[in-house]
C-alpha cells in the first residue's frame, strides 16, 4: 500500500489562539488541521507517517494537534456533586508538550487486538502517536510511515470504576476519514462476567453509522445499541454516561435537565443463537469497568484506510468520574 502523498494534509500554526479549558488556567496554542474527506454513509452497530513531516511534528510540540479556533468553546463547569477534589477519577491531561499520559492513570497499549479483519495500524507506546499537546489535551495520532505502515494509539485506564457513577469526557475528532475507527468506551475484560459499553464509536468503513452500544458480553452478539448519525462530528463535545441501578443513560453536551439520547434498562440481553443464555453483568456486586480511548485504523470498523487522510488525530480534553 503506497503512502499518502504529502499534499493530502496540512499543518497550520495559528499563533495567538487562546483555549479556555475551564481548569483554572488558559494557555496559548496552535492548530493542527487535518484536511478530511467528506463523511460517508454508514449502517447500524457491529461486532465485536510518519510521512516524513511527522518527524518534524514530533520535534516541534507547538505544532502538534490542537483545536481549530472556530471550535474553541468553553468546556462545561464541573457539576455541583463533583466539585474539585470530589472526583473518583480525574485526568485533565495537563503537562508539557510531547510528554506521555500519566502512567499511574493509563497504560498505552503496545500489542494488537484479536479482531478480524485485523486492525492495520500498529498500536505503539510512542510519543509520535500518544502524547500531551501542552494545551491540556491528550492526542492519539494515527500516522503513516514512509514504507506505508500505519501506527496509532490506544489508551487503557488503570483505574476501575463501579456502579452508581457518572463518566464524562470532552473529545474532538480530527480523524473522521476513511479507515479510521475512534471510540470512547469502558470494558471489563475478565472472562466472566465480561461486558463492554461503547459510549460512542465512529466507523470509517463506509457502511456503519456511528453508535452507542451496551454489550452484556463482548462477543458482538449480546448488545443493545442505537445508531447516532449526525451526533459525531469534528467539533468539541462532552460525552457522558450515567451508570446506576436503573442501567445506563447517555448524553452528549449535557446541560441541567437534559434527557438522555439513549437509555438501556437493566434487563438481561439474549446471546444471539442461545435462547437460554441471557446476560446483564453490570449490576453484579463488585462489577467494574475501566475507561478506554482508541483510535484504530482498519479492521471491521475502520475499513480500508488506503483512501484515508493521515495523520489523523483524536483529542481528549479530560476524563472525569464522580
Amino acid at each position: 500500500m503506497p503512502p499518502i502523498r504529502i499534499n493530502r494534509f496540512e499543518i497550520t500554526a495559528r499563533r495567538g489562539v487562546t483555549k479556555t479549558i475551564g481548569k483554572s488556567h488558559a494557555e496559548r496554542g496552535c492548530a493542527f488541521r487535518v484536511t478530511l474527506v467528506p463523511q460517508i454513509d454508514r449502517r447500524n452497530m457491529m461486532l465485536m507517517s510518519g510521512l516524513g513531516l511527522l518527524a518534524t511534528v514530533a520535534a516541534m510540540p507547538a505544532r502538534q494537534a490542537q483545536a481549530v479556533p472556530a471550535d474553541l468553546v468553553p468546556p462545561p463547569a464541573a457539576p455541583p456533586d463533583a466539585a474539585q477534589g470530589a472526583y473518583l477519577f480525574q485526568d485533565e491531561f495537563d503537562g508539557p508538550s510531547g510528554a506521555g499520559p500519566n502512567p499511574a492513570n493509563w497504560t498505552v497499549q503496545s500489542w494488537q487486538d484479536d479482531v478480524y479483519p485485523p486492525v492495520e495500524a500498529i498500536y505503539r507506546d510512542d510519543r509520535r502517536n500518544v502524547f500531551l499537546d501542552g494545551n491540556s489535551n491528550l492526542v492519539l495520532l494515527a500516522t503513516r510511515d514512509f514504507d506505508g505502515q500505519l501506527y496509532s494509539g490506544k489508551l487503557r485506564g488503570n483505574w476501575r470504576g463501579m456502579i452508581n457513577t457518572t463518566w464524562e469526557a470532552r473529545i474532538k475528532l480530527d480523524c473522521l476519514t476513511t479507515g479510521a475507527w475512534p471510540a470512547f468506551w469502558a470494558v471489563n475484560e475478565d472472562p466472566l462476567p465480561d461486558g463492554e459499553v461503547d459510549i460512542f464509536e465512529w466507523y470509517g468503513n463506509g457502511n456503519w453509522a456511528p453508535g452507542t452500544t451496551v454489550h452484556a458480553a463482548s462477543n458482538g452478539k449480546t448488545w443493545e445499541g442505537r445508531s447516532i448519525p449526525g451526533m459525531v462530528d469534528g467539533a468539541w463535545h462532552t460525552w457522558r454516561m450515567r451508570w446506576d441501578q436503573d442501567g445506563f443513560k447517555f448524553y452528549r453536551d449535557y446541560v441541567d435537565g437534559a434527557k438522555p439520547y439513549f437509555s438501556v434498562p437493566p434487563k438481561p440481553i439474549q446471546v444471539s443463537g442461545r435462547p437460554d443464555d441471557w446476560r446483564w453483568p453490570f449490576n453484579n456486586p463488585g462489577y467494574w469497568l475501566q475507561p478506554m480511548f482508541t483510535l484504530a485504523v482498519g479492521g471491521p470498523g475502520g475499513g480500508d484506510p488506503a483512501l484515508g487522510q493521515f495523520p489523523a488525530a483524536m483529542l481528549i480534553d479530560y476524563l472525569r468520574v464522580w
